[in-house]
């Protein structure tokens, strides 16, 4: 490894110039102790950098553009199989482990990440590990069908579990495929082979835009030095533009699907919202808080009644839109009108809700928000989750800014504007009754 990364170090020297290629975009102050500093690497390859020396640690997170619901339907799996291999490129896991450090990776719908986490001194190790996999992940015959076996493992894994089927089903009245599963089908990851994944890894996942945050006890200096060594010159074709989602063609529909021995029924009704980025997002999340709350709330009652056995409401965005959520396992002597007449009755009593509650559930938020962003982790995570969204990763400390001039008029208007029927997707899947004819 050391061999390959001196040949690319050569390589990058040989074509810079005498100038560095970074460029500062823009700072966000977080709190009196952190801030955010957003810069441009190459056109391809954006950086934040939030120096934190509380621990004597840093996390170094890398985000691809791209994921599951970017795939071409029928093809679904390519970008988490090449999750695997990028992954465990050559011998990272040892090396990881000798050095103190620990690895991981994740594929979700718009979004492919590797994090790497190290003592503060193994800096130049995790650039390292992070070059070699974008410019020489080994992609060959003996890795490929080694990772065929792990990955069916885990997809059958996923699959056994019901909550996991019914997402499946729910996302593809979102996205308009017929059979997402973002792992992909058996057959297709089967006859997978190394040429055509090369050619998906080299034309499509290396020209996804890319942001590595690091977030730690790090030199701003430093990083970016090592960072534009690495990839300030970087000689690639231009990034992809993203595909542009568009809206649900399904919305105000009703859609129930049946199974046999179900202990419990699922129910699942998402409103199409704006996505992070749009005026109405922080009073989104307020409005979810609310619904959600532990009690008097629209979950407390649905669950104190026994409507329902497990009830969550959640607001979740993603590229270029956001789904408000209720999703709840139901007794099969609760019918879903039942929930939907509930669902709109608590809507309309919180359109009445007072300065003081909605302050009450602003200060909620703003507590979870500000815990999220003292997590090293997670404060990574909104800036990746945010720039492959919206390809700009500093919306989350705005959002937090934004929070605070909810009022309670715009809960009624946001209730009025989104939360009707006409715009949402319901899902459920009720027990199937077999019928028996006597002779």
């Amino acid at each position: 490894m050391k061999k390959i990364y001196a040949v690319i170090l050569f390589f990058v020297w040989g074509l810079s110039s005498t100038c560095a290629a970074y460029e500062l975009i823009g700072t966000e102050v977080l709190s009196k102790e952190l801030t955010a500093r957003h810069y441009t690497i190459n056109p391809n390859l954006d950086a934040v950098i939030v120096v934190d020396r509380t621990i004597p640690t840093f996390e170094y997170h890398t985000y691809y553009s791209a994921g599951s619901a970017d795939e071409e339907e029928g093809k679904q799996g390519r970008i988490h199989f090449l999750e695997h291999l990028i992954s465990g490129t050559g011998s990272h896991d040892e090396i990881v482990s000798k050095n103190g450090g620990q690895k991981s990776a994740a594929t979700s719908y718009h979004v492919t990440r590797f994090i790497l986490r190290f003592p503060k001194d193994k800096f130049d190790l995790a650039v390292e590990i992070d070059s070699e996999r974008y410019y020489s992940t080994v992609i060959n015959e003996e890795v490929v069908e080694m990772e065929k076996k792990i990955v069916l493992t885990e997809r059958s894994r996923r699959l056994a579990n019901l909550t996991s089927r019914f997402v499946y089903s729910f996302s593809s009245l979102i996205y308009g495929k017929k059979n997402f599963i973002s792992l992909g089908t058996e057959d297709f990851i089967k006859q997978l082979e190394p040429v055509g994944l090369k050619a998906y890894h080299e034309n499509f996942l290396r020209r996804q835009k890319r942001l590595i945050v690091i977030i730690g006890d790090v030199d701003v200096g430093y990083v970016l030095t090592k960072l534009d060594v690495a990839y300030g010159n970087e000689q690639t074709p231009g990034a992809l533009s993203s595909p542009q989602i568009s809206k649900p063609r399904v919305l105000g529909k009703k859609f129930t699907i049946t199974s046999r021995g179900l202990s419990v029924a699922k129910f699942r009704k998402s409103w199409y919202t704006p996505s992070l980025g749009h005026r109405d997002y922080a009073g989104l999340l307020i409005l979810a808080r609310i619904l959600n709350k532990s009690s008097n709330s629209l979950r407390s009652y649905i669950v104190d009644s026994g409507l329902a056995k497990v009830f969550s409401i959640g607001l979740n965005h993603y590229r270029g839109f956001s789904l408000m959520t209720c999703a709840a396992d139901l007794p099969h002597s609760t019918s879903s009108d039942a929930a939907h007449a509930i669902i709109r009755i608590e809507l309309e009593k919180i359109k009445s809700i007072s300065k003081d509650e909605l302050n009450a559930a602003c200060n909620e938020q703003l507590q979870s928000m500000y815990s999220a962003f003292y997590n090293r982790s997670s404060m990574a995570s909104s800036f990746g989750q945010a720039f492959a969204h919206t390809n700009d990763p500093m919306l989350y400390p705005q959002l937090i800014k934004d929070i605070g001039s909810v009022s309670p008029e715009d809960i009624r208007r946001i209730i009025d504007q989104y939360m009707a029927d006409d715009n949402s997707i319901t899902l459920s899947l009720r027990l199937r009754q077999d019928t028996k004819t006597s002779k």
